[in-house]
């Protein structure tokens, strides 16, 4: 039996008073998995704050690997071992702090990527290359001197984080665009990756470049998906070879849009790909969720979050899957053992 792992994307939550008090995920109407919940076994895993830490214990032995290294193996980025690689990601710093930026118009983010390149020479002396795509970027320092910290943006203030050249760097960036700049974070450096896979045939359908690294480190296959019905095509085909993982990054999406029913949304629409899938293939289905991600304030945070594991639906929905349902406590680097089982 052909499993296919479901990852929804920061989708849980917090209660939401518009939805009298439920998340997204309790008020969601996703009948085909609550059938999957009322039939298999479900449960709660440990608490992360980004997709790729999550991804790394779930499909891999031997550690985790820098976001902005990731970032960079997905783009090919030539990289040598040692430098230092950050992530960038689009921010604002006005009030005393710094919040990330998701919904910047085309304009805008070309404004910002020109201010970026013309403030390149503050921090000259490191060697500064960065690569943009789509929004957000990699940062090489070929001579940083320093040792970078695999930061987070959602946690503490993220400029403490950066040496004082950095901070500089991000501050003057903001003065050119009335406070709009970029955070680096996830730094790293490429050092000698021992990361191995614990499913070999598995293949990674994600339009994550995080998920594209960390699946090049592991010699899985990945692919990119251009809407839902080459989603759909594409899982059809890679469930015949073997297991599958479909990224769906929607909930997280609309959680930094702080829309709680376009998440909702995007849950029910992921429950009507899942239900079709099995229709098709008769696949099992791990269901994980990575992280929190609040649709009030748009920012990530810990949570311990549900997972749902199940060869087939029951007849009815007996019980709904959400985050206060109840289950065993199953760390996320032994949730694959469940489909041996």
């Amino acid at each position: 039996m052909r499993t296919l792992i479901a990852l929804l994307d920061g989708a849980a939550d917090e209660p939401i008073p518009a939805l009298a008090n439920k998340t997204p995920l309790e008020a969601a109407e996703k009948p085909f998995i609550d059938r999957l919940a009322s039939s298999g076994l479900m449960g709660y895993t440990g608490a992360y704050l980004h997709t790729h830490e999550f991804l790394a214990d779930l499909l891999s032995e031997g550690g985790r690997v820098p976001r902005g290294v990731l970032e960079a193996l997905a783009l090919d980025i030539p990289l040598r071992e040692g430098v230092a690689v950050y992530r960038l990601s689009p921010a604002r710093i006005g009030g005393g702090s710094i919040e990330l930026e998701y919904n910047l118009s085309e304009e805008m983010l070309r404004s910002l990527e020109a201010s970026v390149d013309k403030t390149l020479p503050l921090i000259s002396d490191l060697g500064p290359r960065i690569y943009f795509n789509g929004g957000r970027g990699v940062l090489v320092l070929e001579e940083a001197g320093f040792e970078p910290i695999s930061s987070s943006p959602f946690e503490g203030d993220p400029l403490s984080a950066l040496p004082k050249i950095l901070q500089d760097f991000v501050r003057e960036i903001a003065s050119r665009n009335s406070g709009l700049t970029v955070i680096p974070w996830g730094g790293g450096t490429l050092k000698n990756l021992s990361l191995r896979p614990k499913i070999r045939e598995l293949s990674i359908l994600s339009n994550s470049p995080a998920a594209h690294g960390l699946a090049k480190i592991l010699k899985l296959k990945a692919y990119n998906t251009s809407g839902l019905d080459d989603l759909l095509d594409r899982a059809r085909d890679l469930l015949g070879e073997g297991d599958v993982l479909i990224h769906f990054e929607r909930p997280d999406e609309e959680s930094h849009r702080r829309s709680h029913a376009g998440k909702a949304s995007a849950i029910e629409e992921a429950d009507r790909v899942l239900e079709e899938l099995y229709r098709e293939t008769g696949c099992r289905t791990l269901l994980v969720i990575d992280h929190g991600a609040s649709s009030i304030t748009g920012r990530h945070f810990r949570v311990e979050t549900p997972f749902l594991d199940a060869e087939k639906p029951a007849e009815e929905a007996s019980r709904r899957f959400h985050e206060k349902a109840a289950g065993e406590c199953v760390p996320a680097g032994r949730l694959l053992d469940l489909i041996s089982r």
